[in-house]
């Protein structure tokens, strides 16, 4: 599938599930608005009918509010359940129109059920598929229709000229109900065009940036850090004729700080291992060079086993966190956890410190620093989300990105 496509997939399931939400919440008014139409519109030898209607109807409502609200990642995410949930909103529309159709059917007088039928449109009109919504309008015209039919008191009292223009206002409002899905849709193709244009730039902005940083820090492995190896060697055998030089020990000691240092910088700027083992071996080696280097004490909980398109965004975001970590916690601990839920990288990275959050970050943007907010808009660009999770000491950060089909 191509990019477009997949992009495309992903906007209409954001919006299908905003729609579903809203729709579900304005269904509990609807159930409210029947009640009242019952009480107040229509007779009392009714009630009993209509009290079924709205019951089962009202126990629908509150599933489909649960449903939608449900905290379930498979409903946006690719999981197995998404073909199965993407029939819901259509299947409780088509709950809407059977009820709402009967409910006004039940009653044999009364203009206030038939005012009920024209939220139909307005529940249609959140639907994102125009071809889905043109289905459940042309039966809600049909219903409206034989709900007009067949109420004989209603048509006596206004008469067949004003019942046709009843009929063609309700069809104006569907037609209006269509129009307005046609624009979301619409919407939804140009979101959807934006988001794999601004990914398409991303991928060429992070390629163009990794073989920049794999030059450097080949340039750094094959130059400066063999001159200071071989410099090395050279007072390690100079120190075998003078032992008792502390010049030359304190030669030595500088010259093995300065290639570990220049070790530490090449794996940062582009780790091998990261091409060679993957992700997780990479973050557990990044642990372990910040903690020797800082002091600072950093476990890890690891879990991920593959490799994906999406390793070198989330191995920046690991490396600016842990540099955050050294340069401005003043933290005694810091941890790595590492995983993979429901197709779904996970990364959270927390310390003992001092404490970072959204506005200490948006401050320092302010001042030109813009490390973490740069590595944020990648993750905000590949699909994903960076929070600052509330705690009661230091900073703790969750990540998580879209797996890479």
């Amino acid at each position: 599938m191509a990019t477009s496509d997949v992009e495309l997939d992903r906007v209409r399931r954001v919006h299908r599930l905003r729609s579903y939400r809203i729709a579900s919440v304005l269904r509990v008014g609807v159930v409210g608005l029947m009640i009242a139409a019952m009480l107040i519109g229509t007779r009392r030898s009714e009630w009993a009918q209509q009290s079924v209607l709205i019951a089962l109807y009202a126990g629908i409502a509150l599933c489909s509010l649960v449903l939608a609200f449900a905290p379930s990642r498979a409903w946006v995410g690719m999981g197995p359940l998404v073909g199965m949930r993407r029939l819901e909103p259509f299947a409780f529309t088509a709950i809407d129109v059977v009820a709402l159709t009967g409910y006004q059917m039940l009653s044999t007088d009364g203009i206030y059920p038939l005012l009920i039928m024209t939220l139909l449109p307005v529940l249609v009109g959140l639907d994102v598929s125009t071809r889905r919504a043109a289905v459940v309008l042309a039966f809600t015209l049909v219903g409206f229709a034989l709900a007009v039919v067949e109420d004989p008191v209603m048509v006596r009292a206004i008469g067949w000229p004003e019942a046709v223009f009843r009929f063609a206002l309700y069809a104006f409002l569907c037609g209006t109900a269509l129009v307005v899905v046609r624009i979301e849709e619409r919407h939804a193709h140009s979101v959807a065009g934006l988001s794999a244009l601004r990914e398409e730039l991303l991928a060429q902005t992070m390629t163009a940036s990794e073989e920049l940083q794999r030059r450097i820090s080949e340039s750094i492995h094959d130059g400066p850090l063999q001159d200071v190896l071989a410099a090395r060697q050279e007072l390690i055998e100079l120190e075998l004729d003078h032992p008792d030089d502390e010049r030359v020990s304190r030669a030595l000691a500088g010259l093995q700080s300065a290639s570990e240092r220049l070790r530490q910088a090449t794996f940062e700027l582009h780790p091998a291992v990261l091409e060679e083992v993957g992700l997780g071996a990479a973050v557990e080696q990044l642990a372990g060079f910040t903690a020797r280097r800082s002091g600072i004490k950093v476990t890890t909980d690891i879990d991920y086993p593959i490799r994906n398109a999406i390793d070198p965004i989330v191995f920046g975001v690991v490396r600016e966190l842990l540099s955050n970590v050294v340069h401005h916690s003043q933290a005694e601990t810091a941890s790595v956890m590492l995983g993979i839920t429901d197709e779904m990288c996970v990364l959270t990275v927390g310390d003992d410190g001092v404490g970072v959050n959204g506005e200490t970050m948006a401050r320092r943007l302010g001042e030109g620093h813009i490390g973490l907010a740069s590595h944020r808009a990648r993750v905000d660009a590949a699909g994903g989300t960076f929070v600052f999770l509330e705690a009661p000491t230091g900073t703790h950060v969750c990540v998580e990105v879209p797996l890479k089909a």
